[in-house]
C-alpha cells in the first residue's frame, strides 16, 4: 500500500480507487487509518456528531417501488421521517437508479432517503474486504447517478456473535474515505456496545443513528432504547457536540460540547 498517496489523494479530496478501499482494509494501523478518516468527517461536520429523534424504516433495495412509497407513506404517519435503503452482496443492482429516483420524487414532503449497507462478519468468519469494498463503490455510482442520499449506515454488528470491534471500525473508516459523495455516515447504536459507537465518531462517522426516546419509560420504546440525555452523554464523551437534526441535515437544537470535568475517551473495547 501506498500510504503517501492515500494521504495525499485523502487530504485533497482525489477519489479513491478499489485497490485503495482494498489496501485500506488490509491496513493494520488502525490508529493511522482512523486519524485519516478522522480528517474527512472533520472537514464534512467539524466537531458536530449529529442525531435525530424521529425514526427510520428499513426497506430491503428489491423491494418494489410502489410498496416502499406506500410503506414510507404509512410510516410517515405514525412519525417515522427517514427511509433506510438496505444492500447486501446480493443485491441486485441493476434497477436501482431508477428506484431510487423514483422514490426520491413520490417520498411524502418531509421523508428523507438514506443509503445502508450490510456487510457480514463473525461466528468464526472475517469480513470480506472485497466484497464490503465493492458494496461501498456500487453505492458511490449510484449517488454519482442519482444524488439520492445525505446519508450512509454501514450494518456491522459487532459482539460474540458479530464482528470484531476493530473489523467495525475499519469498516467506518474505509466507508467515509470511498464514499466520498455522501456528505454524513451514521454509526446505528443499536447494533454496537455504547464504546464502540463512541470510537465510530473517531473513525469516520459523525452521526449516531437509532430510535431516541424522550422517556426511559415511554409507552411503544424498546426496552433498551437511550433517552436523548443517554445520547448526548455519549456523544459529550467522545468529544463532540451534539446537534439534532431534522431529515435535510438542518440543526434543530444546537446542544452544549463535552464537558472539561468528564472522561475524553471511551471505555476499552473488544478487539
Amino acid at each position: 500500500m501506498d500510504a503517501a498517496d492515500i494521504e495525499r489523494k485523502a487530504g485533497s479530496g482525489e477519489r479513491l480507487t478499489r485497490e485503495d478501499g482494498i489496501a485500506l482494509y488490509g491496513c493494520d494501523d488502525l490508529a493511522w487509518l482512523g486519524g485519516l478518516a478522522h480528517q474527512v468527517r472533520t472537514r464534512h461536520s467539524g466537531d458536530t456528531v449529529y442525531f435525530a429523534a424521529h425514526r427510520s424504516l428499513d426497506v430491503a433495495a428489491g423491494t418494489d417501488v410502489e410498496e416502499a412509497v406506500a410503506l414510507a407513506t404509512g410510516a410517515a404517519a405514525d412519525g417515522s421521517l427517514e427511509l433506510r435503503l438496505t444492500t447486501d452482496a446480493g443485491t441486485d443492482w441493476s434497477g436501482l437508479p431508477h428506484t431510487v429516483r423514483e422514490l426520491r420524487a413520490a417520498l411524502p414532503d418531509g421523508v428523507e432517503l438514506s443509503a445502508c449497507a450490510m456487510h457480514y462478519g463473525g461466528a468464526g468468519a472475517s469480513v470480506d474486504p472485497a466484497a464490503c469494498v465493492e458494496q461501498v463503490l456500487r453505492l458511490r455510482e449510484l449517488q454519482d447517478e442519482t444524488g439520492g442520499f445525505r446519508l450512509f449506515v454501514p450494518l456491522l454488528q459487532d459482539g460474540p456473535r458479530g464482528a470484531t470491534g476493530a473489523e467495525v471500525l475499519k469498516t467506518f473508516a474505509v466507508a467515509r474515505l470511498l464514499f466520498d459523495n455522501v456528505a454524513h455516515v451514521a454509526a446505528d447504536w443499536a447494533l454496537h456496545t455504547p464504546q464502540t459507537a463512541q470510537l465510530a465518531l473517531q473513525h469516520g462517522a459523525d452521526e449516531l443513528a437509532g430510535q431516541v426516546a424522550d422517556d426511559a419509560g415511554e409507552a411503544g420504546q424498546p426496552a433498551d432504547a437511550l433517552t436523548r440525555e443517554d445520547l448526548l452523554d455519549l456523544i459529550r464523551d467522545t468529544g463532540f457536540r451534539p446537534a439534532e437534526r431534522d431529515t435535510r441535515h438542518t440543526v434543530l437544537h444546537a446542544h452544549e460540547g463535552p464537558d472539561p470535568e468528564r472522561r475524553e475517551t471511551p471505555q476499552p473495547m473488544r478487539v
